[in-house]
């Protein structure tokens, strides 16, 4: 595998690492994203019993050496990613419905980032049509961002044989807990039907309105559902978008306990859906205070 030369990177370390703690405003329309991408380095992925077959997929992508590698296979749904921060936090193996984590196998998790690898392989054969949303959708989630006081996402593009693929580089807070870490990949997903120069407010209003929809629109497709979650989560999105990590525990460990998998369907019950049902509310009453929750 042919990598390109690591590049420092506005705003950033070599390693990727934020210089700054905080930001300029962002100008709408005006994202601008590095020519060149890190080197990076893919892994073997398996088979996973999912409610999709196709659509948009995310992998962690852990920092070792200085390669942005795989760290688990690639997966449509979104839950299968705070399974393996738990896995990874508590140091013990986790297995379900096909999917596997296991410390000290498996890559590390980067935990001075929220890092991943995002691609479609219906888009094979087509990389410009998905390279093409890039700048949109990095607009997008940096307006997310600047209101919940996170530096802003970088998107890379980045090689992969199975279909156009983007390394995305983000605030370690986005993995603070599962509801936030679940929001984060919701947001990646419709951020591809952001338009330049619309409020992040203007997009999520067409996610909850039902405007945003890929391919051919079924719900087989992975993104397809997305503004129904929106809508669905709508509470709990707002809070997040509003109070950002001061929701969570300050200590990431706190928000992945290592009982809570027993207590309650850790996979299926700390989504931001989940979260606004108050589902873990009972076992994580401090993600519901009343100065974040009403």
């Amino acid at each position: 595998m042919s990598a390109k030369k690591l590049m420092t990177l506005p705003l950033r370390d070599a390693r990727g690492r934020f210089l700054q703690k905080s930001l300029p405003p962002v100008v709408l329309g005006t994202v601008e994203l590095p020519v060149e991408s890190p080197p990076v380095l893919f892994g073997e992925n398996y088979h996973t019993a999912q409610i999709y077959s196709k659509g948009f997929e995310f992998a962690f992508a852990s920092h070792l050496k200085e390669v942005w590698t795989q760290a688990c296979t690639f997966v449509y749904c979104k839950d299968f990613l705070h399974d393996a921060v738990w896995a990874h936090l508590n140091k013990k193996p986790w297995s379900i419905y096909g999917f596997k984590y296991t410390p000290g196998t498996d890559p590390d998790l980067d935990m001075d980032h929220c890092a991943m690898f995002f691609r479609n392989t219906v888009f094979q054969g087509k990389p410009s049509e998905f390279h093409d949303l890039r700048i949109a959708c990095q607009e997008f989630l940096n307006l997310c961002e600047v209101g919940m006081g996170l530096e802003p996402t970088q998107i890379y593009q980045v090689e992969h044989a199975e279909g156009p693929c983007w390394l995305v580089v983000g605030d370690k807070g986005w993995q603070l807990a599962p509801p936030q870490l679940g929001l984060y990949t919701l947001l990646l997903r419709v951020g591809l039907a952001h338009q330049l120069g619309d409020s992040c407010a203007d997009t999520l209003k067409r996610g909850r309105e039902g405007k945003i929809k890929f391919d051919d629109g079924s719900t087989g497709y992975a993104g397809n559902r997305d503004g129904n979650y929106i809508k669905t989560a709508w509470k709990g999105v707002s809070a997040i978008l509003q109070h950002g990590t001061k929701i969570w525990h300050p200590e990431i460990q706190n928000n992945y306990p290592v009982g809570l998998k027993e207590k309650l369907s850790f996979h299926d019950d700390v989504g931001p859906v989940s979260y606004s049902q108050e589902i873990p509310k009972k076992f994580m009453p401090f993600w519901y205070r009343k100065e974040v929750w009403k």
